[in-house]
């Protein structure tokens, strides 16, 4: 059973200069099915320009797929390197994904990730990234809610 949530993304980048961090605050979908959490919601750049994003979450790893007018998809799990291809409005970057720690924290009324990584291309550094996530419903009991649905 798909439930109504808010979700709130924070993202800090760190290419070498100073760190530059992004917050996204918006809705979307969450349902438990098959072990894992899938959260579905959609964010808008600094033009308006909508991409739609979908996480997989799993006690030992992150999925992300984007698409829209940005596309890809991401794979984190601790201690592994990924590749990703991204396709941005100016071509495609290839990144090598290694994941240096994930944590899914569950709580009664929310979930919570915390995720580091760093992205390579070329075998250069790009750089070095943080999210932290943070989902809840409107109210309270989304995973409760949720498992009492699946039993």
């Amino acid at each position: 059973m798909k439930r109504d949530i808010q979700i709130s993304v924070l993202g800090i980048q760190n290419t070498g200069s100073e760190p530059e961090a992004i917050l996204t605050k918006t809705t979307g979908t969450y349902c438990f099915e098959n072990g894992f959490y899938k959260i579905q919601y959609c964010e808008l750049d600094e033009n308006g320009t909508a991409t739609d994003d979908l996480l997989f979450l799993l006690e030992t790893e992150m999925r992300l797929s984007k698409s829209g007018s940005i596309a890809g998809q991401f794979l984190f799990i601790p201690g592994k390197k990924t590749t990703a291809d991204y396709l941005m409005p100016f071509g495609k970057i290839t990144f090598e994904v290694e994941t240096e720690f994930y944590h899914l924290d569950v709580k009664e009324d929310e979930l919570n990730v915390q995720l580091k990584y760093r992205l390579y291309t070329g075998n250069q550094l790009f750089s070095v990234n943080t999210l932290t996530i943070q989902i809840c419903e409107d109210g309270f009991g989304l995973i409760n809610k949720t498992r009492r649905n699946h039993l």
